[in-house]
Order: structure tokens, then C-alpha cells, then sequence
């Protein structure tokens, strides 16, 4: 719109007059008056602590005002409003605010002037109004682009096109996803914008003629918009600060429900462990209670029997088998609750200096029996100086006692278990050779785990409980040693035992 010299501003002579008569009086000391509503105040520079309209409200007012304005400063202190323009958020505090932004959208220059005129000393809760200018709908978009916090607009309706004004309020309210800011239509040609129309289909919040606006009804608009603005703003803190809590307290439950799932998982996990404990203890221990039992009952028909020296021999034959079964037994027990200990971290033992070599061959020389049983050759290769370790030596014994049974147990007949001793760079290294059927892939990956079965069997129908490398590896650890396993299918296998030496461990 272009302003024709000589025509009144607003295309009416009665807002011409009182466009005319607001320039002379303005100005005018006995113009200078209170605020039309309580906590409001309109003031010039040089007169700005003029009593409120209603001075025996006045301490009402102020207290309300500076409660209201306490109470939004506290709330923006724990949380911080958000919306969202062009998928960014933005963050608007009002209670911390320098002023209200006013935005000015409009193609004539006067509407600016007068605009800034009239609220130009405008305070609203104690802050002034920053007033912004803009000249036509497009750059009115890239103001609110960087100024997402803009109170409220005055808006035109005809500028650069007949409908410019409406498109911006589709665009603030659906492109920027602005529904915070207070929308007021103002516009000089209400034929181009019928106001029935326009309240209904467009997201305003206010339709104004430029003919009818007068400063009361400017100032009024104003308040009221600035009211509702400042009411939605403190609601959207509630929410922002209802939503974070929300957040928090939905992710202490993901949190909870985590852990619960780890628990339960770690619950499966134990019941699958007591349902095969029970599973083994009863399969294990229940042949050789049998066998024990038969055997006992044999006796007993034996002894009622007259004296035959047969049948002596066999009643010693009967003890052997029941002196046999009864390690069985003790062997699972002791072995079962080893594991309960090493579980529960019941395990707990003094080390002290111990050459390894002594330990090995007291240990080997204990197996020459069973070995021989077998047809195995069981050799002992160890070097001249002594295999200093720090250790516990009831734990090294068990260690070693596991390994070479195993490999005197998984041996077939006639092969040889060599026991190699040696020392290296900062560890002692004991190894237990065999020529067994050695380990597929997945035999290896199950080695050193609870009631782990494998692929060999034992060669002399020998007992395995699947527990004692779960043992070795936990006691070795346990004296800062590693254990591990060399082997390939049908290569045999190669069980190492790597302690740090005595000189390391002092350092």
C-alpha cells in the first residue's frame, strides 16, 4: 500500500482527528496518565513514577505484581521453555526477559511512527516493550527466523500481495510451529480480509480496523495479549518441566527394568546350573551308592556263607571296588563344593615360596600307579636350578593332580603323558603333554566352564564330573597364573600352566 499525499493515514477522518489530536497532547503533562489495568504502567522518561489509576489499589497491585513476577523468575530458574521452528528448538524465559518484542508488520511507514508512539514507553510486569519493525511479509519471516520469541504481532493484511498478512500467519503458525506468539490482524481494507472469515479459518488472536483503533484500544489489545502470552508461557514451563521429569523418571524405570533383566537373566542362568548340579550329583553319585550297596549285600552272603578261600578273594575284590566308588563319590562332593566356594568367594589361602619342581614330582610320582594301570609311560622332564614360585601349595598340588589325571584318563593304552618344567623370561611354565584323541574347535571353546562335557571319553572307564578344569582355571587365577590349552584333532593336547617366578613377584 502506498500512502497518497493528503489522505487521512487510516481512510477515516475521525482516526485522522484522533491521530491528530494524539501528536498535540501526547506529550502534554496533563496527558501523562496512570495505567488502565493494576501492575501496568505508561509512562514518559521524564515522569515515570506516577501513582496507578486507582491509588488506593496501589499497594494491592504492586504486591500481586511482584509475586506474579518472583513466582515466573523461580519457575525459569528450573526450566526453561521450548518449542519448535523449523525443527531447532528455542528457548524462551520470560520471567528473565529485558522486555516484551513487539513485531510491526506493516507496508506504511506512519503505522510504524504512530505504533512507536504510542507504546514506545509502554511497561507491562515491570519491563518495557522492544518494539521491531518489519515492511512486508517476507521480511517479517526472516526477522522471526532469529527471533523466535517475539510476544506478540501487529500485522497488516494487503502488503507486497492482497493476502500477504494471512499467508505469514499460515506460515508462523504451520512452517515455525509458532503457537505461542499472540497474533493481531490489523487492516486498513477489510474487504480483503472479512473478519468473520479470517477469525474462523486463521489461527489470530485478534482482528482489528486500522479505523477503529484508538491508543485505549491499542493499550488494551496490547495488555491483553501480552497477559495471555506471559499466562501461556508459565503453563508451557509446567509442561517443559512435567515432560523432564517424565524423561527422568521414564529413564530410571529403563534403567530398573534393565537391571531387572539382568537379574532375571542371571536367575535363568543359576536355576540352569542348580537343575544340572542336581542333575549330575544324582547321576554321579547314584552308581557308585548302587555299586556300593550290591557290593555290600555280596558280602554279607558271603560271610553267611562256610569259609571258602574263593570266596574271600572276592570279598577282597568286593572292598576294592567299594574303596573305588566311595572316591568317586568323594571326588564329586569335594569337587561340587569347591565350586560353591570359588562362587562365592569363599576361597582364601596364604602363599609362600615353593619350588615347583619338588611339587611336580610329587605329584607325577603319585600317578606312576595309575598310569601304569594303562600301559602309559609317564615322564618327568624338569630343569637342574630351581622353579622359585609364590604360591599355595595345597592349590598347586590340586592344579596339577586335575591336569595330569585328565591326561592319564583321556590317554589310550600304551601312550605318553610327558610333564615338562621349564623356566622363561619372568614365569615359571609346567606342561602336561598327551597323545590322546586331542579337541575339535567347539571342545575348546567349552573348556574351563561348569559342566562342560566333551567329545573324548575316558579310555578306562574312568569318572568325570565336568567340573575340574572350571577349578583349575579358578585356582590358577586366583595365585595371579594363567592356564590355558594347545591341542589339534587327533594330535593329542598340551595343557600349559604359567606361574610368574618368586624374583618377579618380590619386585
Amino acid at each position: 500500500m502506498t500512502l497518497q499525499k493528503g489522505k487521512p493515514l487510516f481512510q477515516e477522518d475521525t482516526l485522522s482527528a484522533a491521530h491528530k489530536s494524539l501528536n498535540e497532547n501526547f506529550l502534554q503533562d496533563d496527558v501523562d496518565e496512570s495505567p488502565l489495568f493494576p501492575g501496568v504502567l505508561f509512562a514518559r522518561e521524564d515522569d515515570a513514577d506516577e501513582s496507578p489509576l486507582f491509588p488506593d489499589e496501589e499497594q494491592s497491585a504492586k504486591n500481586s505484581f511482584e509475586a506474579k513476577v518472583s513466582f515466573q523468575k523461580n519457575l525459569a530458574s528450573k526450566v526453561v521453555s521450548k518449542s519448535s521452528i523449523n525443527g531447532a528448538l528455542f528457548s524462551v524465559d520470560v520471567a528473565s526477559q529485558e522486555g516484551w518484542k513487539i513485531l510491526i508488520v506493516d507496508d506504511e511507514e506512519d503505522i510504524h511512527q504512530v505504533s512507536i508512539l504510542l507504546l514506545g514507553h509502554f511497561i507491562y510486569q515491570g519491563k518495557p516493550l522492544k518494539l521491531f519493525s518489519a515492511y512486508s511479509a517476507e521480511e517479517a519471516k526472516a526477522f522471526l527466523q532469529t527471533h523466535p520469541d517475539i510476544a506478540v504481532i501487529f500485522l497488516d493484511v494487503v502488503m507486497e500481495s492482497n493476502d500477504a498478512g494471512l499467508q505469514l500467519v499460515r506460515y508462523i503458525r504451520e512452517k515455525l510451529k509458532n503457537r505461542f506468539v499472540r497474533i493481531i490482524l490489523r487492516t486498513g481494507q477489510p474487504g480483503y480480509a472479512p473478519e468473520e472469515e479470517v477469525i474462523v479459518k486463521y489461527d489470530i488472536n485478534d482482528y482489528a480496523n486500522k479505523t477503529e483503533l484508538s491508543r485505549q484500544r491499542l493499550i488494551t489489545t496490547t495488555v491483553a495479549c501480552l497477559r495471555t502470552y506471559s499466562d501461556i508461557m508459565t503453563i508451557e514451563s509446567y509442561r517443559q518441566l512435567m515432560e523432564e521429569k517424565v524423561v527422568a523418571r521414564t529413564r530410571e524405570i529403563q534403567l530398573k527394568n534393565k537391571e531387572l533383566i539382568r537379574l532375571n537373566h542371571n536367575l535363568i542362568k543359576l536355576n540352569h546350573e542348580k537343575n544340572e548340579f542336581l542333575s549330575i550329583a544324582v547321576h554321579d553319585l547314584k552308581n557308585p551308592l548302587s555299586a556300593i550297596q550290591g557290593l555290600a549285600d555280596l558280602i554279607q552272603t558271603s560271610l553267611n556263607e562256610p569259609y571258602v578261600e574263593d570266596s574271600f578273594t572276592e570279598i577282597i575284590e568286593y572292598a576294592r571296588i567299594i574303596t573305588t566308588s566311595s572316591q568317586q563319590m568323594y571326588e564329586i562332593i569335594t569337587n561340587l563344593l569347591d565350586v560353591n566356594a570359588i562362587e562365592s568367594g569363599g576361597i582364601t589361602f596364604s602363599v609362600n615360596k615353593l619350588d615347583l619342581c619338588e611339587t611336580v614330582q610329587f605329584v607325577v610320582r603319585n600317578y606312576f600307579e595309575r598310569a601304569n594301570a594303562k600301559n602309559i609311560q609317564l615322564q618327568f622332564q624338569f630343569p637342574e636350578q630351581e622353579c622359585l614360585i609364590l604360591t599355595n601349595e595345597l592349590a598347586t598340588c590340586q592344579v596339577l593332580e586335575n591336569i595330569i589325571s585328565n591326561a592319564i584318563k583321556y590317554s589310550p593304552y600304551g601312550k605318553r603323558v610327558i610333564v615338562r618344567l621349564f623356566k622363561k623370561e619372568d614365569n615359571v611354565f609346567c606342561e602336561i603333554q598327551d597323545e590322546g584323541p586331542g579337541l575339535n574347535e567347539d571342545d575348546l571353546s567349552k573348556l574351563f566352564k561348569k559342566f562342560s562335557r566333551l567329545t573324548p571319553k575316558p579310555t578306562g572307564d574312568e569318572h568325570s564330573t565336568g567340573l575340574g578344569l572350571f577349578i583349575v582355571k579358578k585356582l590358577v587365577e586366583k595365585m595371579n597364573g594363567k592356564v590355558w590349552c594347545k591341542s589339534q584333532l587327533g594330535q593329542g593336547s598340551t595343557f600349559v600352566v604359567a606361574f610368574p617366578s618368586y624374583q618377579n613377584n618380590c619386585e
